[in-house]
């Protein structure tokens, strides 16, 4: 197999000179550049990425960790991360954690041994475990200790703006679907409701649900409701569980909007292929995504950024699941 000290022999150029130009670390002259790239394409040689990290230290690439990469909202912000990461030069070592906490602890390993650059850590389960490690990281959602920064939607503000949706509506019995109180952001979305239905004065029923996306289970627990075609507004935690939502309510003969009007959370593609489209509460994914490469990158490349929530709007997007409808 091809190494440095091959090309270097070949080149006729010396093997700091190589390993200058392999991991662009220094000055290389033109004329070295080219005997180099020609010894490198004869030999078909490529770089250990590996061994460029611990030469460098800095192996460009960054360790993504997502809760579930089925989930339609988590599919397209790593899609997001993915093109920002590449336009500044960095690759993904992607990670599907399933909300595990000993699956997050075990990719943790991985990550550190591989020698990644970096690590965005999304609804992280885990605290302690990141407590010793020597790896900017860069938390989506969930907190995880106070010397890592956080960056999400404002979570809470949108729970607010849904159940204003509703209450504009003349919805009078409403539904929260509240999600696992282990997400921080479903339970801000849930407070910011709740609040919001307080401060009218208007009384709102609630259920927790036992998972964010799988679809088994998110049945099950509409199953272990009462009659849910009694309410008149449904608020649910994100589109996934609205969609499996508006298919029980049709298998109910509940139309929609007649009967029941809904609203999700996080504005995935899935809310426009819905028939009726879902009105939801949007989630800026560009944003998202560019705000924590950008902070990663920065903390990777040693600049000093500020330790804080970094906090990124929500708007409602008014679909046909809540639309007023002539009489």
């Amino acid at each position: 197999m091809s190494n440095i000290r091959e090309i270097a022999k070949r080149a006729g150029i010396g093997i700091a000179t190589v390993s200058r130009y392999l991991n662009d670390n220094g000055y290389v002259s033109e004329e070295s550049k080219k005997k180099i790239q020609k010894v490198i394409e004869e030999l078909n040689y490529t770089p250990n990425a590996l061994a460029r990290a611990v030469f460098t230290k800095n192996s460009k690439t960054i360790g993504l960790m997502v809760p579930n990469i089925s989930n339609p909202f988590f599919n397209q912000l790593a899609s997001v991360i993915e093109d920002y990461a590449k336009n500044m030069g960095y690759n993904i070592f992607l990670c599907n954690t399933d909300d595990d906490k000993e699956k997050e602890k075990n990719y943790l390993e991985v990550l550190k041994s591989h020698r990644v650059a970096g690590i965005i850590a999304s609804r992280s389960q885990c605290k302690s475990e990141y407590s010793n490690i020597n790896i900017p990281v860069v938390a989506f959602e969930n907190h995880i200790l106070d010397n890592i920064i956080t960056v999400s939607s404002d979570n809470y503000n949108g729970g607010r703006m849904a159940f204003e949706h509703l209450y504009s509506k003349n919805c009078e019995r409403i539904l929260q679907i509240r999600g696992p109180k282990s997400f921080e952001a479903t339970e801000l979305r849930f407070e910011g409701f709740m609040d919001a239905a307080k401060d009218k004065g208007v009384e709102v029923s609630f259920i927790e649900f036992q998972s964010d996306f799988q679809v088994e289970m998110l049945e099950a627990d509409i199953n272990s409701m009462n009659d849910i075609s009694q309410y008149d507004g449904i608020f649910v935690f994100n589109d996934i569980a609205a969609a499996t939502i508006m298919r029980s309510l049709k298998k109910r003969g509940v139309t929609i909007p007649n009967q029941v009007k809904i609203i999700g959370f996080d504005n995935s593609f899935i809310g426009e292929l819905l028939y009726p489209s879902l009105t939801t509460i949007n989630q800026p994914i560009e944003e998202i995504g560019r705000t924590i490469v950008e902070l990663l990158i920065k903390q990777i490349n040693g600049d000093e950024v500020a330790v804080k929530d970094y906090i990124l709007q929500t708007k409602l997007i008014e679909r046909e699941t809540t639309l007023s409808l002539e009489i």
